[in-house]
């Protein structure tokens, strides 16, 4: 018993010396009021780029600097590989938030406008390479097949996406192209928090 109590006593001294730092709770307060700013703009059907614009715009100094860092978070957290052609329709919000937050810097514009390309290219070299996994394992797949056939009769059909060998080569490879494609997107994250200023 006198050792839980020797050990209480030590985490009570411990924790009289801490104090809660006002500035740092005042900036968390503000990153948290940037992110969610950030996420109405992107979410809310209503937000507008000019009220969004006229929101940042009313933060000065310090306070701006860390409702930026805010909506820079939510902003590069959205910047992601698309799972499917859908991915424009909500990535020009997320284009638009960028040039709120770069306020007219050419650099960051003329990456964000890369970034559109970007998207589409992953997602053509992700059609590309199943159609390719496709024809290669078509001999295979078609071998397969006449087996089955032999079981369940002529009627049998077996397409690449039931064949658990073939799925499996297929994610192993989709998993490589994501990895490259991801990593050169974390380096323009990164440029990007350079043009911003933020960490």
């Amino acid at each position: 018993m006198a050792i839980i109590k020797s050990a209480w006593e030590l985490a009570l001294e411990k924790t009289e010396n801490l104090q809660a730092d006002p500035k740092k709770i005042k900036k968390e307060q503000l990153i948290k009021r940037g992110r969610q700013l950030a996420a109405t703009f992107l979410m809310d059907i209503d937000a507008t780029k000019e009220g969004t614009k006229k929101q940042y715009a009313s933060y000065v100094g310090q306070e701006k600097d860390a409702v930026k860092e805010g909506m820079a978070i939510t902003f590069l957290s959205n910047l992601s590989l698309p799972r499917n052609a859908t991915y424009k329709e909500s990535f020009s919000k997320v284009l638009e938030l960028g040039e709120i937050l770069g306020d007219g810097n050419e650099e960051l514009k003329e990456l964000l406008g890369q970034l559109e390309g970007f998207f589409s290219q992953y997602l053509e070299n992700q059609e590309d390479l199943i159609e390719r996994m496709k024809q290669q394992f078509a001999p295979h797949l078609q071998q397969k097949q006449a087996q089955l056939q032999q079981q369940y009769g002529p009627n049998f059909t077996l397409r690449p996406e039931q064949d658990p060998e073939f799925m499996k080569l297929l994610d192993k490879q989709l998993g490589q192209l994501d990895e490259q494609y991801t990593n050169i997107l974390n380096q323009v994250k990164d440029q990007i928090k350079q043009i911003l200023g933020v960490e």
